[in-house]
């Protein structure tokens, strides 16, 4: 089981003692090239395919480096990269140029990281809270939580200390548009005397719906483009874990939100250690882990386990990645309901950056896809925001004399191809030049092969 390290309140609606490290050391940042993914097939005769199950010390890796701040130093400094200063970042999302903007919930400001690494703040005075709308600076948010940007470049925003939602325009001018600025609450209707409770995740649909997790009120909440609110899913003030349609459904303390390309609604429904699905007609279910037991396990959704899980990313292929934040890791939930973890170690808390679970998370919070592929994760308790090269899978395709070998890539990295003949074989051979991804799925052929040809292949990531 984990070492109990409680999230503070914005993380769950009961009050909690936050606990920190007694150790302020810095950890090495990776900068050095590095061996990142390994994922495995083989090549076949002319009619016969054979798959080998690979041991474990073949698993694919995953590999961690710091894109922002300090470990486990709290502050509100600009900057480039590591000498900016975070207080406890929570949501994060990025724009189609990969620019990053983060809610610095102790800050009580968003910034932005831009492609070059320079941090700025975007909105909000740091280290200042407050409610008022304005432009930039000017405007002041308390403990903002939750982030979502629209298709027109307008960025949302879980104001959870104010119990409202706020927008930030392009142009940077921030409005409140849902809830009383400091009136914590429950009530449905215009936008203005809508009431909302510790808001926490949002996300936005393509035609510009906002979902809400209304943590405070055990709710999923809906803002229409027109500015209605309307409880989507769950019972105000009624926790609970039952399945069921709508408002006969319950939650307790839900906090991350993510679509999927169907408009599924996930849910990290945080203090019940689950995640659940709300299907387009409202019919919420459980889509994995088991209601009101903690813990870390991986395999089949409805018997893997959770803690705590916090914010919420769907990747390309739909599966949903998951910050299991008291289990300090990351997790990996595929379409077809296997639960795996994809970095960090369980239980074991830290600031490390490195590959092949050599990386170590505290309290990992918001997750978001870059558009190049990688994931980013704000790194909540060590102050940091994180690149992730999650593991991939290779998909293999076999011909009469050929293998064509797919993969999910990270655009602008290189990748080499290797094989060798037998699984205990000596070294491994590269087959070409490293390929640098100009797409998201990257493919390599290899043909003229001998009839008969027994072959294992990996792809590994090279710097």
């Amino acid at each position: 089981m984990t070492k109990d390290v409680p999230m503070n309140s914005r993380r769950a609606v009961a009050a909690d003692v936050r606990r920190r490290m007694s150790s302020r050391a810095r950890f090495r940042l990776l900068t050095s090239a590095a061996t990142l993914e390994v994922a495995f097939g083989i090549i076949c005769g002319i009619h016969v395919v054979t798959l080998f199950v690979l041991p474990s010390r073949l698993r694919a890796q995953d590999g961690v480096a710091t894109l922002a701040g300090q470990a486990l130093v709290s502050g509100s400094t600009n900057g480039y990269s590591t000498n900016a200063l975070f207080s406890d970042p929570a949501g994060i999302v990025s724009d189609p140029a990969g620019n990053l903007f983060v809610a610095d919930s102790q800050n009580h400001a968003l910034r932005k990281i831009s492609t070059n690494g320079l941090v700025t703040t975007l909105a909000g005075q740091l280290g200042v809270p407050g409610g008022g709308d304005e432009m930039g600076a000017q405007a002041r948010f308390d403990s903002p939580c939750g982030i979502a940007r629209d298709q027109n470049g307008n960025l949302f925003v879980s104001d959870t200390g104010n119990h409202t939602i706020r927008k930030i325009t392009p142009a940077g001018v921030v409005t409140t548009i849902a809830g009383r600025s400091g009136q914590s609450g429950f009530a449905d209707g215009p936008s203005s005397s809508a009431l909302f409770n510790s808001p926490l995740g949002i996300a936005v649909t393509a035609n510009g719906t906002i979902y809400v997790a209304d943590s405070g009120n055990h709710v999923i909440r809906a803002i229409s483009p027109d500015g209605t609110v309307t409880t989507l899913a769950g019972s105000a003030e009624n926790w609970g874990s039952e399945n069921g349609s709508g408002t006969n459904a319950r939650f307790n303390g839900p906090v991350g939100l993510a679509l999927d390309d169907q408009e599924n609604l996930f849910v990290a429904d945080s203090n019940n250690h689950t995640i659940r699905k709300i299907a387009a007609d409202g019919t919420v279910s459980t889509w994995a882990g088991v209601p009101g037991v903690d813990g870390c396990a991986d395999g089949d959704a409805l018997s893997a386990k959770f803690c705590k899980p916090a914010e919420l990313a769907i990747d390309r292929k739909n599966n949903l990645l998951v910050a299991d934040s008291f289990n300090h890791v990351i997790r990996r939930i595929t379409r077809d309901g296997k639960v795996s973890t994809i970095t960090g170690v369980v239980g074991s808390y830290g600031a490390a950056d490195g590959v092949n679970r050599q990386a170590r998370f505290f309290n990992p919070y918001g997750l978001a896809f870059s558009p190049d592929g990688s994931l980013i994760v704000a790194d909540a308790y060590n102050e940091l925001i994180r690149m992730v090269l999650v593991p991939f899978d290779l998909s293999i395709r076999t011909t009469n004399d050929a293998v064509t070998i797919s993969w999910d890539g990270i655009i602008g990295k290189r990748y080499q191809v290797q094989y060798r003949n037998a699984l205990d074989a000596a070294a491994w051979t590269n087959l070409g030049a490293p390929i640098a991804a100009a797409n998201p799925i990257v493919s390599w052929t290899h043909d003229n092969l001998t009839p008969g040809t027994q072959r294992i292949y990996r792809v590994i990531v090279v710097e």
